[in-house]
């Protein structure tokens, strides 16, 4: 008969267990915070060219956009390439098609910090997501701490949801 672990093995896990959680956390709320930078600074994009001048940059963009960042851009843009149906790139170019000027301009800003705003990493000192949060005034600390608040909060319903079964289980 097999001898069980020792105890403290077991606390050992659990601790790595903890430390993984707390390092996965802090990795969703940098990235949803840079996420929202990203937001904010097309909030603020003005319209320096005509749409057709427009139109052709983002359709040249969208035919040479990355294998990882045709998905990321089309769930931004809400769109679902279905099984039977044309391609993510296709669907995004023909739904861009429909946008106007400052749609557009946003469209081209955001193809071209995309791949800033879904590192994982802020060390970097040539970050152009928050060069370009500096130049449109987006303020990245209020941001950062209204994602850390968010969290807090979605953590806080996710234990209360937990809690209440096993004060379900106890009482009966």
């Amino acid at each position: 008969m097999p001898h069980p672990p020792p105890q403290h093995a077991f606390s050992a896990a659990s601790r790595e267990r903890a430390e993984e959680r707390k390092r996965i956390e802090k990795e969703k709320l940098a990235i949803t915070t840079r996420h929202r930078v990203l937001a904010s600074i097309l909030q603020r994009v003005s319209v320096p060219l005509k749409k057709a001048d427009l139109l052709a940059v983002a359709h040249y963009l969208i035919g040479h956009l990355s294998y990882s960042q045709v998905p990321a851009l089309a769930k931004r843009h809400r769109v679902e390439a279905k099984k039977d149906s044309a391609s993510a790139q296709e669907l995004l170019a023909k739904q861009v098609g429909t946008y106007d000027e400052s749609e557009l301009c946003k469209l081209l800003l955001e193809v071209s910090l995309l791949d800033s705003a879904y590192q994982r990493s802020t060390a970097s000192r040539d970050d152009i997501l928050l060069d370009t949060a500096k130049r449109y005034r987006v303020d990245t600390e209020k941001l950062q701490k209204a994602v850390a608040k968010e969290f807090a909060a979605k953590g806080e319903k996710k234990t209360k949801a937990k809690a209440k079964p096993k004060d379900r289980k106890t009482a009966a």
